[in-house]
């Protein structure tokens, strides 16, 4: 029943509005969150690999130690304006493949990247100079106009992951990698 003022009225205005203000307020803020990682693994998005599929599906799976880190941005090309990081890397161990004793790892800074950093610092101090890391590795392949930064490096082999921080790699995973190590040599011509 409504009262002489007609506020009751006045309501069903404000109940046909509130359905369209959160649905509007769900796609600003659906908008303003920021961008998780770009996994994709064999077409599948967010696809849990294992140790196995990604040592069969790599070139070099390597311990690696970052030796240094330098950064840049695209300055023309299909990629003009284009954050990046190239990565020196040592390989303190190869368990899979004739890698190089010394390796170029490039990475763009965006959402498929795979970081060697320390998060909670700022760039270029947040570099993790000294740290190592289980690496999965393939060539990057060229492309027209791709960055003089990328020729000749790698890229891990999925950016989400086995490749990890080699103090965080659980020892069942390491024994698993040294099993798959002397396998792959008594396979070998």
């Amino acid at each position: 029943m409504r009262g002489a003022s007609g506020v009751a009225g006045a309501a069903a205005p404000l109940n046909r509005m509130i359905p369209a203000t959160l649905c509007s307020l769900g796609l600003i803020m659906a908008m303003a969150a920021p961008a998780g990682a770009l996994c994709i693994y064999n077409g599948v998005d967010n696809a849990k690999t294992t140790i196995a599929q990604e040592f069969s599906d790599s070139r070099w799976v390597v311990r690696a130690r970052v030796l240094s880190a330098k950064d840049g941005e695209v300055g023309s090309g299909p990629d003009v304006g284009t954050l990046w990081t190239v990565y020196r890397l040592e390989v303190v161990r190869a368990y899979k493949g004739q890698a190089a004793k010394r390796l170029r790892f490039y990475t763009e800074r965006d959402s498929g990247a795979f970081y060697m950093d320390k998060a909670w610092l700022p760039l270029p101090a947040g570099h993790d100079i000294g740290g190592e890391y289980l690496l999965f590795l393939n060539p990057l392949r060229p492309y027209r106009g791709q960055p003089p930064a990328r020729r000749g490096a790698a890229f891990v082999n999925y950016n989400c992951g086995q490749s990890q921080e080699w103090m965080k790699l659980p020892v069942r995973a390491k024994a698993q990698l040294e099993r798959f190590q002397r396998t792959k040599k008594k396979t070998s011509p």
